[in-house]
């Protein structure tokens, strides 16, 4: 029997998400986010791979996913795994490094993985609150000022395009992607607008980004429907523009990566 539970809470205040999971057990396949994800078990043992990297984490590790991280997290040992994190946009973290440092910029945090960091006991403190409701806005803005000020001065340097560089034919694939994700794009349409053979557009595209054309398109997807969901969109509305078959496939397409339905995402933002 599947005991997982999930919650996502959104500090309108603070202007981040809140998503803590209890009592999971399935493995999440290899995607990434447009936000910052920052978190810690607070229970139980994975194995993360991110951006090609592979650690054994556990509890009081700290995770540092930067936008466009690919990684996945795969069951270690048969046991539960306790979750808690921070969604942050990057308009939110410019915001958050301008109010730290003086200036805004978007941090590159490395290495993703911190091993028994000390700034758990202020994490778990600040997600407490959020969500328990605080109403006390001083003291949550404190402690994410802390966290981030923190964070951004010990494993972080200012994330640049060349960091992520990749080659022009490939930036030219997510260009279309990102035009055309809402129709059934085939590995053809992707090999004749490149000029590339199938298997060779493959390896390089996922060499290059570290995931495949497949969940590249799954994952620009997901972030289009976040922001629909966000503007309170119909579900059945946002099914069709994006493509999928039936509203129970985009509800389950949507849980798979966010671990909440849709309605609970859209709850968050349109009461």
């Amino acid at each position: 029997m599947d005991n997982s539970n999930s919650k996502i809470v959104f500090d309108e205040k603070l202007n981040i998400e809140v998503l803590t999971l209890t009592g999971m057990i399935e493995s999440l396949p290899p995607h990434f986010h447009d936000y910052y994800e920052l978190g810690y078990i607070e229970s139980g043992s994975r194995r993360v791979i991110c951006q090609g990297k592979e650690y054994t984490i556990g509890k009081n590790d700290l995770l540092l996913f930067n936008p466009k991280d690919n990684h996945t997290c795969l069951e270690l040992k048969k046991e539960l795994l306790d979750f808690r994190c921070f969604h942050i946009t990057t308009e939110r973290m410019e915001e958050l490094t301008l109010e730290c440092l003086g200036f805004a910029i978007c941090p590159y945090f490395e290495p993703q993985i911190v091993y028994q960091s000390d700034l758990i006991p202020q994490i778990t403190e600040l997600i407490d609150l959020i969500e328990n409701g605080s109403y006390c806005d001083l003291q949550k803005e404190e402690l994410l000022y802390m966290i981030i000020g923190d964070l951004v001065a010990d494993y972080s340097q200012p994330l640049e395009c060349e960091q992520i560089e990749a080659s022009d034919i490939v930036e030219r694939a997510c260009e279309y992607i990102e035009r055309h994700y809402a129709s059934n794009i085939s590995l053809c349409d992707l090999s004749t607008f490149t000029g590339f053979g199938k298997y060779h557009f493959i390896r390089m595209f996922t060499r290059e980004k570290g995931i495949s054309p497949y969940r590249f398109i799954e994952c620009t997807k997901m972030t289009e429907a976040k922001k629909m969901l966000k503007a309170g969109e119909d579900l059945s509305n946002i099914t069709y523009q994006l493509g999928f078959s039936s509203q129970s496939h985009f509800t389950n397409f949507f849980k798979k990566y966010a671990m909440v339905t849709p309605k609970q995402y859209s709850k968050l933002y349109n009461v």
